[in-house]
């Protein structure tokens, strides 16, 4: 629509007195822009974590919703369950143990992938497809092929190698129920470990490799040289990330294995777990999950002393 004149009429906002005002017209935008960010902050992390420090403070039966204030009681309690620190202990070695597989076969998988030059996207997007198979199917798969009637994993780790007894079910056995919750884990998400690597491998420059054969450079001194420094950034992130999520994974744990047989594959969250809905402790569950959280929080400290991730991925890009 147009006016008489040929000038465009537009709607005009409300007037705002900005020279009238104490604080200037950037200083709002910022604070207004800022604002949603802090308030998402605040809803699904500070909240969260006062809410379970909070209930952590009283007794709380899960039938029951009177909470009754006993202060650090909760905490002197954790330190006193039997199978506390053995659960804390097993979480350590499925975090390690799955974290350190991951990252050898993430790498393997971006580095060979960065160099297929004929169907790269295809097989790229094969692995992919890993990552997004929903975790309840692998453990579905897992329980058959390792189930002593028909499974084929169960057959040969019997048969051909001797692993354990032809009736023998791995995963309800204190021997290798950890080691193959460790790689079933690592299978489906080795993949997370190669989508970084592979981003970061096709942004070094190939005159980088180029001006190396010039100089006379072998593959393992231009992977050496120019590959690895500028992985490091990235493969630290990764390692911190996949540290976490494995020390925090539930799922596929209680899918498999329901923390058994025993406590051989009890972690801290199915511990949480069981407090919550075998002893209907849901006090003294939220008083594990808050030790959780300190102890994920002093890791991750440490671990930023250490290696600075933030400071290598500035210097590599």
């Amino acid at each position: 629509m147009a006016s008489e004149t040929g000038e465009s009429i537009r709607p005009r906002g409300p007037y705002i007195p900005w020279d009238d005002l104490p604080v200037e017209r950037e200083t709002v935008a910022g604070v207004a822009t800022v604002l949603p960010v802090i308030v998402l902050y605040v809803l699904i992390a500070v909240f969260p974590i006062a809410f379970a420090f909070w209930a952590s403070l009283h007794d709380i039966h899960t039938l029951n919703p009177e909470w009754e204030w006993v202060g650090l009681e909760n905490y002197r309690e954790v330190m006193n369950i039997a199978t506390f620190w053995g659960s804390l202990w097993r979480g350590i070695v499925y975090m390690v143990g799955s974290t350190l597989i991951q990252l050898v076969v993430g790498l393997w998988m971006a580095l060979v992938l960065n160099r297929i030059t004929r169907g790269q996207k295809l097989l790229t997007a094969v692995v992919f497809t890993a990552y997004l198979i929903p975790t309840i199917i692998v453990s579905l798969v897992a329980l058959r092929v390792f189930d002593p009637p028909g499974g084929v994993f169960q057959m040969m780790g019997a048969e051909w190698f001797d692993l354990w007894a032809s009736q023998t079910a791995p995963l309800g056995s204190r021997d290798w129920a950890m080691r193959l919750l460790i790689l079933i884990g690592s299978w489906k998400f080795a993949v997370f470990v190669t989508i970084f690597t592979l981003a970061q491998l096709r942004a070094i420059p190939d005159r980088f490799y180029e001006a190396a054969k010039i100089c006379g450079a072998n593959r393992w001194q231009m992977f050496r040289d120019i590959t690895l420094p500028r992985l490091m950034g990235i493969v630290l992130v990764v390692v911190l990330l996949r540290s976490i999520f494995m020390f925090n994974k539930f799922d596929i744990i209680w899918q498999l294995t329901q923390g058994g047989p025993g406590n051989a594959t009890t972690t801290l969250p199915v511990l949480a777990y069981k407090t919550v809905y075998t002893g209907q402790e849901y006090g003294l569950a939220n008083a594990i999950a808050v030790v959780m959280f300190l102890f994920l929080l002093a890791s991750a400290i440490v671990y930023f002393k250490l290696f600075n991730p933030s400071e290598e991925v500035e210097t590599t890009t």
